[in-house]
């Protein structure tokens, strides 16, 4: 029970970062479409869930690929320092509001702690959720009942509405292809009962969440030029507790992203201190590009990548072992 929480808080805390609950990530692949988003978010739920299943379900395989696999390495490795490099950008601009000194401080806190992550693997990142994520959920859910009223809900759609499929398929790759390493980790000590729970809940949690957060936005179209559309709708101290919250997601999803990225690292580059550093700076250093600009320029292209990490990690070996069964029982009928 307390493995399957734990697989759960992991899986909700990498998707949720920085750009998922400041609603950035919300606007450019969903609500941008005006109505038909809905219809989507219901796909979404869907495929989050059946590949959240099948990621947990075919773990070892995927394990065993990626040591092997440089191709794949190299695929997890672009998408983890895109997806990183805007949770440090995130980080810094909530920090930023409180001052210059208070910035540098904490920021050098999560640096430290990344680092602790890389060296300590999978257990420090399951504790790290444990505190964070049930924390960002509760307060996400009681900010957004909040304003929840605020705004006129208009409907209407895009010009653009023919893409809304291809974005929603686009979002779900994203949001899975970069957990797909951690989540290849945890679902080894799981039975099929419990990867079945712990998919399910993940994916409920995550669509209600899109759900609700679509709402608000469509509600009110006027943030979607914001870099963090959802924070600028709040004001004073409903402002500042939303701000830490959305820290709050930009550290889960930043942690297990960082512990993707060493992992990958460990396979192409034989110094391990060196991947351990390198996955920690090169996803800063790219970060100075800024939040606003990562989101809707590199996340694109980071859930194409995605696409033939999903593909090369985890279908290619399910195509293969049924292939195998289907080869044996043939065999076993002759």
């Amino acid at each position: 029970m307390k493995k399957s929480f734990l697989t759960f808080l992991v899986t909700v805390g990498t998707v949720i970062g920085s750009g998922f609950l400041s609603g950035k990530e919300i606007v450019v692949f969903f609500s941008r479409f005006g109505w038909i988003s809905f219809p989507c978010i219901f796909i979404a739920f869907f495929l989050f869930w059946g590949l959240f299943q099948f990621m947990l379900g075919y773990g070892d395989k995927a394990v065993d690929k990626l040591k092997k696999s440089k191709f794949s390495n190299v695929l997890n490795v672009l998408i983890c320092i895109i997806l990183s490099s805007a949770m440090f950008a995130g980080s810094y601009d909530l920090l930023s509001s409180g001052g210059n000194v208070i910035c540098f401080i904490i920021m050098v806190i999560i640096i430290g702690v990344c680092f602790y992550i890389v060296r300590n693997g999978l257990g420090s990142l399951e504790k790290a959720n444990l505190i964070l994520v049930p924390i960002m959920i509760f307060v996400l859910f009681i900010g957004e009942i909040l304003i929840f009223g605020n705004g006129e809900f208009i409907f209407s759609s895009s010009s653009f509405s023919f893409a809304s499929a291809y974005y929603t398929i686009m979002y779900v790759v994203l949001n899975t292809s970069n957990s797909g390493v951690v989540l290849a980790h945890m679902g080894r000590g799981l039975s099929k009962k419990q990867k079945a729970r712990v998919s399910f809940c993940s994916a409920l949690v995550l669509s209600v969440i899109l759900l609700m957060t679509n709402i608000i936005l469509i509600k009110n179209p006027q943030c979607y030029i914001e870099d963090m559309p959802l924070i600028s709708l709040f004001e004073g101290w409903q402002k500042v507790i939303m701000q830490i919250v959305i820290l709050f997601g930009c550290l889960t999803t930043l942690f297990s992203l960082i512990f993707a990225l060493s992992n990958s690292l460990r396979g192409l580059i034989k110094k391990k201190h060196v991947a351990n550093i390198l996955s920690v700076a090169v996803p800063l250093f790219l970060s100075s590009v800024g939040f606003g600009r990562i989101v809707s320029y590199l996340y694109p292209i980071s859930s194409v990548l995605g696409i033939f990490l999903i593909c090369d990690l985890f279908l290619l070996s399910f195509f293969k072992q049924t292939y195998k069964s289907i080869h044996s029982a043939r065999k076993h009928t002759k």
